[in-house]
């Protein structure tokens, strides 16, 4: 095979997502007088011929490429990756390394006599190159007569003397890792042409590994099986992806081929057992494999589990798998319960592994093994604990014998529930507890289940408070029962008593009435509410959880954060069944920091949330993103957050168990007014009004304000009233946080008559967002320019961006009705200055009082003949006037703007008049 002499007889990638600082980094090294090329070093799939070729279109008509490519044959043929340019060689000068040397010289001083461009040798799959080829291209690349870019895996022990040159500083090295977060995000946004979620992007980068190749084919087959789905443009994962594509099929078998025996079958071992103990792991197969494999990278330990190995490559693990034969994985199976056997019985303790005992439940059945049916039971409630509803079903269906069928019914049935399926669930706990009937369940562990299920489905499916209570007396009396069934008090548990008192607390909440709810948790009754240590760590976590987004509304941010946090410290120490209650937790977190403003702290959580197990993503993940649209939002940058907003509301449809659907719907409705899309707006306010009232009431209420809000620019004066009457309501209703938005909203649109009201409620309410709205509405109540310029520092200070351009803008508005001409023209300035970090939003739509820096409709003709490249005399002559009235003109057109020379027209004169004439921007 000859080499090519161009760039342009090699494919080359049209588009290389998530690799510019690369691309960047080997261009530069490649063209360094002092180097003699570039090593890139990346395990198999990370993309490495791909960069090679964006790099070589980069460098088109600087070097003239040539290529060789390694490969196992070739690799035991001496030479025999160089053969294309050794045509001239006869068979006496393939004995002597230096005359084929000297062959490949001569080939590539005629490439230069020719006048081609500088020479650069691109040898891929260098891995396998064999030593003496290896020592030839190393002589070369020495003397300088030619460039090399080396292409290579990790693992190439034959071509030590070529990388030899990197330690040498001769050839630049580049180890191409994983790509990051946001590089997986850029591909998926890439190659599905469209916003996706950012939990999915996560789980897509984690389950691959960040490896380029894996993660498109995890896309690919991910919508070929109907588990990442579109809605209106936007994309996400319905469910994790699971099937195999051919090329990561193929990949993974030839990493495999490349180990020893010994070696492969720790690799199966682990693929198939998830987590084990590495003095397991070497007892089933041996110490040295294990060794080498660590030494090598292929193994790592699991987090904060220093003895606990795995995988690093979820999707390797998962082919891996695919491809253990039963027998060869039952038998595998039974070594490593018999080295986990003997390791505790000479007293060895090892970390809690909640994950690996549950896959090694699932390898079991998989195996075909005898499981018992007390532990299938426990792992349907693990699996439903850790929010893994299929394998929970999997565990349940399982289940044979009577004594335990009940307690496999109920985990099927809060599977069902967590995964979406009200009706099966509704139908599976149908019987277990009836009002004035017993319950059919054995023990108070199984009751409790079912009442938690059903109240998780009564939540979901939009039940009243009432039928919540009756929920609760039913099970307060099902659980006396109980207690006198099976030779106690009869009495109510203590632990059943402080459920009942939280599910009571939660029928107040489900009816809106937060104030009732809130005095019952912090009144007479507390003492019998689990909040410290010592009590049980379930009902903790839900007691804290409860109270955190009772104090919310009310405006305690305070006292609410330290309850959110509490409950998910009482998480992160105990584990196990509280995993159930993480989401709920992090969402009432996520509501302290939104509505306190600590907008910083805000991202650090999602983004660590973003770093969570696959299952919780996809439950969670619309919940989260969400959030990620609101904090965006809430800072001004209402194009970011509608582009986090807009899968969110897609994956919502389909999991939306915090029941946020109807507030994100308003408030990407709100966000589209503001950007200009009103395509959009109309959309999500045909379906907001759809929805019955549902989920929190106060979440309920501000969704159906920005819904108003959104609606000002063509109902103005109805939308404007209903803002008003929406912000009534949530006042008489007790919801102090929910007022303030809605307020907030209202002197958006220009409702200046509620900033008395502002400054009352946000002066009751905590946190950075309401110290900067009270002094916004303080300094609109007073009328003083001073304090708006004064304002405006204050909401920068707590990044409320858009409260500062609106307190700008009044200040503008008092000096030009005062002709104070300086002074408008300095804030002008700042106002531009705003408007950039508010990524160039309508701020014309958010504040009627900046209309006065508009221009006239004589004012933007002109400017569309200066942008065309008219001068003060063609204008003048274009509308038969002096060309000294024009120049009048254009001076009072550049203070408005802000400017003081043309070269800064356009720009300006877009950024206040976003929706200018196409004329007027060519």
């Amino acid at each position: 095979m000859m080499g090519s002499t161009g760039t342009g007889e090699r494919s080359t990638s049209a588009l290389l997502l998530g690799r510019d600082k690369e691309v960047q980094e080997i261009t530069a090294r490649l063209l360094e007088p002092g180097l003699r090329g570039a090593v890139i070093i990346g395990a198999g799939g990370m993309g490495k011929s791909a960069l090679a070729d964006h790099v070589l279109e980069r460098l088109d008509g600087i070097v003239s490429a040539s290529f060789i490519h390694g490969s196992p044959v070739l690799s035991r043929m001496p030479y025999g990756v160089l053969s294309p340019y050794l045509e001239a060689a006869g068979p006496e000068d393939m004995e002597s390394p230096l005359a084929v040397l000297r062959t490949i010289r001569r080939y590539f001083r005629r490439l230069t006599e020719t006048g081609s461009p500088q020479p650069l040798l691109v040898i891929d799959d260098a891995q396998y190159l064999d030593e003496a080829s290896c020592h030839i291209l190393t002589q070369l690349a020495m003397s300088g007569e030619l460039r090399l870019l080396v292409l290579t895996r990790p693992r190439a022990h034959h071509i030590h003397e070529l990388l030899s040159l990197a330690r040498d500083g001769l050839l630049a090295r580049i180890d191409l890792g994983p790509l990051s977060a946001e590089a997986v995000h850029e591909v998926c946004q890439g190659v599905l042409g469209g916003p996706v979620l950012r939990a999915t992007s996560a789980l897509l980068g984690a389950a691959s590994g960040g490896n380029p190749q894996f993660l498109k084919a995890l896309l690919a087959q991910s919508r070929r099986h109907g588990q990442l789905a579109e809605g209106n443009g936007a994309w996400f994962l319905r469910s994790e992806p699971d099937g195999m594509d051919a090329s990561v099929v193929d990949l993974v078998k030839g990493q495999l081929a490349s180990r020893t025996p010994a070696e492969r079958e720790v690799l199966e071992t682990l693929a198939l057992a998830q987590l084990l103990p590495r003095s397991v792991l070497s007892a089933v197969s041996g110490p040295a494999p294990v060794h080498a494999l660590l030494a090598d990278g292929a193994l790592q330990p699991g987090t904060g589990r220093a003895e606990l190995l795995g995988l690093p490559q979820p999707l390797h693990a998962e082919v891996i798998r695919s491809l253990v034969p039963a027998v060869r994985s039952a038998a595998l199976r039974a070594r490593v319960l018999s080295a986990l056997d003997s390791e505790q019985a000479r007293g060895a303790t090892f970390p809690a592994d909640d994950a690996g005992w549950l896959r090694r439940m699932e390898w079991g059945l998989d195996c075909g093994d005898t499981v018992t049916d007390e532990e299938l039971v426990r792992a349907a409630r693990m699996a439903n604990d850790a929010a893994r509803p299929a394998l929970a079903v999997r565990f349940g269906a399982a289940v044979r014998s009577d004594r335990h069928l009940l307690s496999a019914r109920v985990e099927t049935a809060s599977a069902s529930v967590q995964a979406g399926d009200l009706a099966r669930g509704h139908v599976l706990l149908e019987g277990i507890l009836e009002p004035g009937q017993p319950t059919l369940a054995a023990d108070q562990e199984t009751l409790e289940r079912a009442v938690l299920a059903t109240a998780h489905l009564y939540f979901r499916s939009g039940k009243s408070g009432a039928e919540m209570t009756d929920l609760a007396d039913a099970w307060c009396a099902a659980s006396e029962e109980l207690s006198a069934r099976n030779g106690g008090s009869g009495e109510l548990p203590e632990g059943a008593a402080a459920g009942v008192e939280l599910l009571r607390t939660m029928a107040l909440m489900v009816d809106g009435n937060y104030p009732a709810a809130l005095a019952r948790l912090t009144g007479p009754a507390v003492h019998r509410m689990p909040a410290d240590s010592g009590a049980d760590p379930r009902w903790a976590v839900a007691f804290h959880c409860l109270l955190a987004e009772l104090l919310v509304s009310s405006g305690g941010i305070s006292s609410a954060l330290e309850h959110s946090g509490a409950a998910l410290e009482f998480i992160g120490r105990h584990g196990g069944a509280l995993n159930a209650a993480c989401g709920g937790a992090l969402v009432r977190h996520a509501q302290g920091l939104l509505h306190g403003g600590r907008f910083a702290d805000l991202e650090q959580l999602l983004e660590a949330v973003l770093e969570g197990p696959a299952h919780h993503l996809i439950t969670y993940g619309g919940t989260m993103g969400v959030f990620e649209g609101a904090v965006e939002i809430h800072q001004g940058r209402l194009r970011e957050g509608l582009e986090r907003l807009h899968p969110a509301v897609e994956a919502l449809r389909v999991s939306d168990p915090q029941m946020l659907l109807p507030y994100a719907l308003g408030l990407a409705g709100y966000a589209s007014t503001v950007v200009g899309d009103q395509n959009q707006t109309a959309r999500y306010a045909k379906e907001l009004r759809s929805l019955s009232c549902s989920g929190p009431r106060p979440q309920w209420l501000v969704g159906q304000a920005y819904a108003a809000a959104a609606l000002v620019s063509s109902e103005s004066d109805g939308s404007v009233q209903q803002l008003a009457e929406i912000a009534e309501q949530a006042r008489a209703e007790g919801f102090l946080a929910a007022e303030m938005d809605i307020l907030e909203l209202c002197l958006a649109v220009g409702d200046l008559r509620q900033a008395p009201r502002m400054l009352e409620v946000s002066a009751a309410c905590e946190g950075g967002a309401a110290q900067a709205l009270h002094a916004y509405a303080g300094a609109i109540t007073s009328g003083s320019p001073d304090r708006m310029v004064a304002a405006a520092d204050e909401a920068v200070r707590h990044r409320k961006y858009l409260i500062a351009v609106e307190s700008i803008g009044h200040a503008i508005r008092f000096y030009g009705e005062h002709g104070n001409l300086r002074r408008q023209r300095a804030l002008i300035q700042q106002l531009r200055r705003r408007r950039g970090e508010l990524a160039g939003v309508t701020v014309s739509y958010l504040s009627p009082s900046l209309h006065l820096v508009r221009l006239t409709r004589r004012e933007h003709e002109i400017v569309e003949l200066l942008l065309s490249g008219a001068s003060t005399k063609d204008v003048a002559a274009h509308f038969t006037l002096s060309q000294r009235t024009v120049e009048g003109h254009v001076y009072r057109i550049y203070v408005k703007l802000g400017i003081s020379r043309r070269a800064d027209l356009e720009a300006a004169y877009l950024a206040l008049e976003p929706g200018a004439s196409s004329s007027a921007r060519h």
